[in-house]
């Protein structure tokens, strides 16, 4: 139980990292932004150093924005999200659960206004197609779920677009850059990578829009840029420190307003150069009114200024259908979570189908006082 008078305490003892007073930085930032804007040879400079963080790269001015209003034409819209089970030896079973929800939205287009789906998928420890001693861990199972859900964006968004000409776009809830394989190692980032880009290339081939969308977004490559401006492209100086807690979404707020989005810029993060050149990852920020939100998408559909402009004015649609947030996307996540009451229907289903078969699973004695302590 918790105790909530101490709680109170600790929580006021950390309340000094909790609630930063930025404004220092932010001053000194904004300081940094009009030396930059006004720099025309800046993104030639920047193209150029070597700096030991990811640098974007762009083309014309960086502070560029661009209008963007609600698409009022038919649309359709796809979305995917998916939640797990992980392996729990607690439970006496080395198997995890990865639910998969989807969701169809149609605008105008005469066909049926919604249509939800959920599929779980059910792996033992050991994954045949991943040789690793790690292929029940959390890396696997997280890996394992995000190739999930762009396959099932694939082929339902393949299945969407034979049954009906209107724009369709498949919001993804997430990075398109994957970040979370850089740290991982080298067996399991090789196989996950080549699976997502090979998935990313099947879209650009039925020319497919996909874009992925990160709400309150923590990205520091717009950041970067004024770190390397502040100290003077030596990074030696330590200057560039007295921006170290901004994020890109802080900058951005200086030049976007609300249905703005900025110039688009390439990523240069180093997971990125595994990447096929048509399926490159690009990100905009964009102010969608409840906050700035970061759009990711590969560079087929980057270098398209009409269909950006497409996808932006559907991205903002959904976003005043759900007073602040995708309703796609949020709907997908209800499809897709996975409470309390169904891991604990996935592990009596187990145990269910080891008696059919006269297996017994081995609870551990953790698990079975859970399930009733004694007083």
């Amino acid at each position: 139980m918790l105790h909530r008078a101490k709680l109170l305490k600790e929580l006021q003892e950390v309340s000094h990292d909790l609630f930063m007073d930025l404004s220092p930085e932010l001053s000194k930032a904004r300081q940094v932004w009009q030396t930059m804007i006004a720099d025309p040879d800046l993104a030639q400079k920047i193209a150029a150093c070597q700096a030991p963080w990811p640098l974007p790269t762009w083309g014309g001015a960086i502070n560029k924005t661009v209008a963007v209003a609600p698409f009022n034409k038919p649309y359709q819209l796809l979305s995917v999200d998916g939640s797990q089970v992980y392996p729990d030896k607690h439970q006496g079973t080395s198997c995890f659960l990865i639910n998969i929800g989807v969701v169809e939205l149609q605008y105008g287009t005469g066909k049926r206004g919604t249509n939800f789906k959920t599929t779980p998928f059910v792996f033992t420890d050991r994954l045949q197609e991943l040789e690793l001693e790690t292929s029940g861990s959390v890396d696997v199972v997280n890996c394992k779920r995000e190739e999930l859900e762009l396959q099932a964006g694939l082929e339902h968004a393949q299945a969407l677009k034979k049954e009906s000409s209107a724009p369709l776009l498949f919001l993804f809830d997430g990075s398109l850059i994957f970040w979370h394989l850089e740290a991982k190692e080298q067996n399991l980032k090789k196989h996950f990578l080549k699976r997502y880009c090979d998935q990313l290339l099947e879209y650009k081939k039925n020319n497919s829009w996909i874009a992925g969308y990160i709400s309150l977004p923590k990205s520091k490559e717009l950041i970067g840029i004024v770190r390397m401006v502040l100290c003077g492209f030596n990074t030696a100086s330590k200057e560039y420190k007295k921006v170290e807690h901004l994020v890109d979404a802080s900058l951005a707020r200086f030049f976007l307003q609300s249905g703005t989005r900025s110039t688009i810029f390439k990523s240069r993060s180093p997971v990125t150069e595994h990447y096929p050149p048509e399926v490159a990852p690009y990100f905009f920020y964009f102010d969608v009114g409840a906050e700035i939100v970061r759009i990711e998408l590969p560079q087929y559909l980057a270098q398209d200024e009409a269909v950006v402009a497409q996808m932006c004015g559907i991205i903002l649609d959904q976003v005043q259908k759900g007073t602040g947030f995708p309703v796609g996307v949020a709907e997908a996540h209800e499809q897709a979570v996975v409470r309390g009451p169904d891991r604990e229907f996935f592990y009596h289903l187990i145990e269910k189908l080891g008696i059919t078969q006269k297996r017994s699973i081995l609870l551990s004695q953790k698990s079975r006082k859970k399930r009733g302590i004694a007083i």
